[in-house]
C-alpha cells in the first residue's frame, strides 16, 4: 500500500526526532494489517470505518499491546484517519475523541489541503 499521500498530510511541529518516524511506522503497521485482513484493500482511501474498528477490537488484543503501547497505536490511528480527510464523527464513534476539553494543543497536525493527493 502506498502511503506517501498519507504522510504527505502529516506535519509533527516541534516534536522530536524518533517520533514521527514512529508514528509512519505504527501507521504502516495497521494499513499492513488492514490489507493483510481486508484483501480488497489496496489503497489508503479504500480503508472505512469498519477496518478501524477491526483494529481496535480485534488486532490489539492479538498483538498483546500493554496499554501504553495500545494510546500510542490509538493516536497513530487517529492522525491516519485525520489524514485520510474522514469526518470528526469517525473519531466519535470509534472512541478516539477527545476526553474532554483542555489540555496542551498537539504538536501533530494534519494539513487539511487535497493539493497532497
Amino acid at each position: 500500500m502506498n502511503l506517501t499521500p498519507i504522510y504527505r498530510r502529516l506535519r509533527f511541529n516541534g516534536l522530536a526526532p524518533p517520533a514521527p518516524e514512529r508514528h509512519k511506522r505504527r501507521i504502516a503497521r495497521m494499513c499492513e494489517a488492514i490489507q493483510t485482513r481486508f484483501p480488497d484493500v489496496s489503497r489508503p482511501e479504500q480503508i472505512r470505518q469498519k477496518h478501524c474498528r477491526w483494529l481496535l477490537q480485534v488486532w490489539f488484543g492479538q498483538q498483546n499491546y500493554k496499554p501504553p503501547t495500545q494510546a500510542d497505536y490509538r493516536h497513530s490511528l487517529r492522525l491516519l484517519i485525520q489524514a485520510l480527510g474522514r469526518s470528526d464523527a469517525w473519531l466519535s464513534q470509534l472512541d478516539l475523541g477527545p476526553v474532554g476539553p483542555g489540555g496542551r494543543p498537539p504538536t501533530t497536525r494534519v494539513v487539511r489541503s487535497k493539493k497532497y493527493w
